[in-house]
């Protein structure tokens, strides 16, 4: 039974930890791990390009960004996306004044740590923010994974990122 991990993070990670991400998710791909990601650039890009094909992308329309991923509005469903919906507006505290295409991405988020039935939290979250938090959609994901008992590992802090380097990165 497949294991699984969100890896997400900004737009703007820095270089080195982009290296960082790809390089741990090609270890926690061959360790069993399945990532889930958005498909954002920057931090999800990376993590895309360790994990492989086996990894579940959740994009907030089909083709977005030009991929082929079958995880999308239009595969999972009205019901299962209203749910998800749902979830996000309760952890999004401007969900209703956002645009339909914002609260898609962020509708995404949940299914990155929640699953694609909403009901197998990841193991973890692996990420990078700027200043240790997060805002936008890392934000959200990272207020789900709080909310779900899920551990979140930011590779901004020194700590969490020499754990990383050191046990995880062949």
């Amino acid at each position: 039974m497949p294991r699984f991990y969100a890896g997400i993070g900004a737009r703007a990670t820095p270089p080195e930890v982009l290296s960082l991400m790809t390089r741990a998710a090609f270890a926690l791909t061959k360790r069993g791990y399945v990532l889930r990601s958005g498909h954002a650039i920057g931090a999800d890009s990376a993590f895309e390009r360790g994990a492989g094909r086996d990894a579940q992308i959740f994009l907030p329309a089909a083709g977005w960004r030009g991929s082929a991923s079958e995880f999308h509005p239009d595969t999972l469903g009205d019901e299962l996306w209203g749910r998800a919906r749902t979830i996000a507006a309760a952890h999004h505290p401007t969900f209703p004044r956002l645009s339909a295409f914002v609260q898609a991405l962020h509708i995404r988020n949940v299914f990155q740590v929640l699953g694609c039935s909403l009901d197998s939290p990841a193991e973890f979250v692996l990420c990078w923010t700027a200043d240790g938090e997060a805002s936008g959609g890392t934000g959200q994901a990272l207020r789900i994974a709080a909310s779900h008992g899920v551990p979140v590992f930011n590779l901004q802090r020194p700590r969490e990122r020499s754990h990383v380097e050191r046990h995880l990165v062949l």
